[in-house]
């Protein structure tokens, strides 16, 4: 259970990097609400996945590493962000990192 709470809280937070990304570049009211709103909703189903008895160690880890790869993804497909070789090697390994905190 504490996972589907994880993955709303993942979801939710990239969905806040958007409208923060759109902020950064429109400087609009809206979108600095709409924004600091979704990251603390985010906040509340991270709470949730403590009282399922998440791990902190292992829950922390899995929505740094997983916000990172879906904004990584966001700005590349979205923003037409540039990615380095060392760049994709580190998301890689987040991948993978990804899978062994999951297994």
């Amino acid at each position: 259970m504490w996972l589907i709470y994880l993955a709303i809280l993942v979801i939710l937070e990239c969905i806040a990097d958007i409208f923060t990304k759109e902020h950064s570049i429109k400087r609009t009211a809206w979108t600095f609400i709409l924004a600091v709103s979704l990251y603390a909703t985010a906040n509340v189903s991270y709470l949730m996945s403590m009282r399922h008895n998440s791990k902190l160690a292992i829950s922390a880890n899995i929505f740094s590493v997983s916000t990172g790869i879906i904004a990584t993804f966001i700005g590349v497909v979205i923003y037409k962000e540039n990615l380095t070789s060392l760049h994709i090697t580190g998301i890689s390994l987040g991948c993978i990192s990804l899978i062994l905190l999951l297994s």
